[in-house]
């Protein structure tokens, strides 16, 4: 999204609070500039699957890969995280349908949050689920610990306001995370996306949040599912097959555009093993650009190495995702440190459009514990109050 620039010198990416908690003046994150004759692979971000098994057949043909893991890294992860999609079949495994009972109590929970507040105030406090809300409990050990992912659904957005339902989806977030992250340079919490692009997405995680909410407004004419697949499943595939790519994914070089703000981009790795836990972050768009949002001039592209990880990253997730069916009102809330998402392609017309709401949130007593880049970035849209609020 475009920034509202005040003068001609470009948004400092990094707010002065966040460069002395952080003491990034004294690290220098000012990368260098860019070589004039360097050369970059061929990779956008749409996904090639040919130039994908070009370029890793040749890297392998030149041989001198890294067989060995990265020290200290597991040969397999292991545990409820690590799943393939034939292991849910079952749709009752990740959904949790709601009763008239419960949507009775929400209703009666909305009509208790308005008595004088405003709808972003929503909390535990002044949006009670004394039923519902042991569910959803059981919902957050699942996202945090379990399979990765909740579907809520059986609540028709029709049914409300706009303002009613947005109160009610924030309610019910509140249970899951209690943080709202900003998206953009104005201090948004919510984001609405209407989307018209018809192609499907690579497989990506969400840049920077503990659990990614999505919320269907409603839905296209044909297509357009959220497919996931399991970040641990994909650790584990190339540990037993390309240790070499890890290595790769594990290296602090992968340069992220800005977007037009000061640094132009800045390093960091796209996975880490931290804490007995690994944590993928990884978004195409940051990396080589958006159609909408081209990648910033003069700031460098990928390697042939890293275009085959990112790459990677993809075509094992797709073996491995699950599609599960989308309905009008569902609300998605899933671990984005372990878990990689995509939309399939998707036709749209004037009555029926993919119309969805994203939440960044953070949850600070389940997240992960994060590596210093990454408390960096969650510390940039969870905490920097010198950014505006909603």
């Amino acid at each position: 999204m475009a920034e509202v620039m005040t003068s001609n010198a470009p948004i400092e990416y990094y707010s002065r609070g966040l460069r002395e908690k952080f003491r990034l003046d004294a690290l220098k994150l000012n990368p260098p500039a860019i070589k004039p004759d360097q050369v970059y692979a061929n990779i956008d971000y749409k996904i090639d699957e040919n130039k994908y098994h070009a370029r890793s057949q040749a890297r392998i043909r030149a041989r001198g890969l890294e067989t060995s893991l990265p020290i200290g890294w597991p040969k397999a992860l292991d545990g409820s995280l690590v799943w393939i999609g034939a292991d849910l079949e079952d749709e009752g495994q990740y959904v949790l349908r709601l009763g008239d009972a419960e949507k009775a109590e929400l209703v009666a929970a909305l009509r208790h949050s308005k008595q004088g507040l405003d709808g972003h105030q929503v909390s535990w406090e002044n949006f009670p689920l004394e039923n519902l809300g042991n569910r959803l409990d059981k919902a957050l050990d699942d996202i945090d610990r379990g399979k990765g992912f909740v579907i809520v659904r059986d609540l028709d957005p029709d049914y409300f306001s706009a303002e009613d339902f947005t109160i009610i989806y924030l309610g019910i977030s509140r249970y899951i995370a209690e943080n709202r992250g900003k998206q953009d340079q104005r201090g948004s919490t919510l984001m609405r996306a209407i989307e018209t692009e018809k192609d499907e997405q690579a497989f990506h995680a969400y840049t920077v949040c503990d659990c990614l909410a999505l919320i269907t407004r409603s839905c296209s004419t044909k297509g357009g599912k959220s497919t996931l697949a399991s970040s641990w499943t994909v650790y584990n595939e190339l540990a037993a097959t390309r240790p070499d790519l890890l290595h790769v994914l594990a290296k602090p070089d992968w340069p992220f555009d800005t977007i037009g703000r000061d640094p132009a981009y800045y390093r960091r790795a796209l996975l880490y093993f931290h804490e007995g836990e690994a944590i993928l972050n990884a978004s195409r768009r940051f990396l080589l650009g958006h159609p909408r949002s081209p990648r910033t001039k003069g700031i460098p592209g990928l390697s042939e190495a890293q275009a085959e990880a990112l790459d990677a990253l993809h075509f094992i997730a797709e073996k491995h995702e699950i599609s599960p069916a989308i309905e009008k009102g569902d609300m998605r809330f899933f671990n984005n440190m372990g878990i990689l998402h995509r939309r399939e392609a998707l036709d749209n017309d004037e009555a029926c459009e993919r119309h969805l709401i994203r939440i960044r949130l953070n949850n600070e007593a389940k997240c992960w514990k994060l590596p210093m880049p990454l408390n960096l970035a969650w510390a940039r849209v969870f905490e920097d109050d010198e950014r505006a609020t909603f």
